[in-house]
């Protein structure tokens, strides 16, 4: 429907430039043709029937076409600057917090990360962090090891999968793609609050119902400030990955020690 919409919008508006233009070509056709009517001085006579009727009066050569102007299309181009200006605006207050969750990581045990799973990993970060605050005022600095980014990011993804596993086509693999429908928002909130809306009527083509009742819920049920913008989701076809991993923190801080 807002395809249809936009390509009747489209359609009107190069309908109008169309009829803007031929009472142009006429109005010319009739000076030029006034203008020539006498010699310079003389009494001028107009053909208002040049106008009327349309009747060429200019050589086409002479007329300079002017550029046509796509107002739906600029109008989706401005939508799409200001989307840009916002994820800006996002990435810069946010775009700390990704980067310090690499180095805020450490680990005090000597178990091997390959075999302990990601809610161990999680609970082990949190402690450590608490730990920290705790030890702030001591003399005595415990030994921390520095996680990287990917580390970060691959736990976080497999506690969505986790948390989702039994949702038919829901398959989270990364922070950008895999979020575009918004179907993996719903899913993990959904997840907690199963009460809270109806999973299986929800169509993966109807993205901005989608994010927004993914956001909506959040913020009703957890209090989880909506980080990520409608509109700028619906915009991106795959949406920037900072903004969706630092959203994905914040679920995760907040929905944690539900289950």
């Amino acid at each position: 429907m807002m395809k249809n919409r936009e390509k009747e919008r489209e359609d009107a508006v190069k309908q109008r430039q169309r009829e803007a233009e031929e009472k142009k070509r006429r109005t010319l056709a009739m000076y030029d043709s006034m203008a020539k009517s006498a010699p310079a001085g003389g009494p001028k006579t107009m053909d208002i029937n040049i106008y009327k009727e349309g009747k060429p009066g200019l050589d086409e050569k002479s007329v300079v076409a002017q550029p046509q102007r796509d107002l739906v299309e600029e109008s989706i181009r401005e939508r799409q600057k200001e989307a840009d200006e916002r994820k800006k605006k996002i990435l810069a207050g946010f775009d700390a917090a990704a980067k310090s969750g690499a180095s805020q990581a450490v680990k005090q045990t000597g178990v091997n990360q390959n075999k302990v799973s990601a809610r161990s990993k999680f609970q082990q970060m949190d402690a450590v962090n608490v730990s920290q605050q705790g030890n702030k005022t001591s003399n005595f600095q415990a030994p921390r090891v520095n996680r990287s980014a990917s580390d970060i990011k691959e736990m976080l993804l497999q506690w969505c999968r986790s948390k989702t596993k039994e949702y038919e086509n829901i398959d989270i693999q990364n922070f950008s793609s895999s979020w575009s429908d918004g179907l993996a928002f719903c899913a993990l909130i959904h997840h907690f609050y199963p009460d809270a809306f109806d999973f299986e009527s929800l169509n993966p083509k109807n993205r901005r119902h989608n994010f927004g009742l993914a956001f909506r819920t959040a913020e009703e049920k957890a209090d989880i400030s909506p980080l990520l913008d409608v509109e700028d989701m619906v915009l991106m076809k795959k949406p920037d990955w900072k903004c969706v991993f630092t959203y994905v923190q914040s679920l995760y801080r907040h929905l944690r020690d539900r289950d």
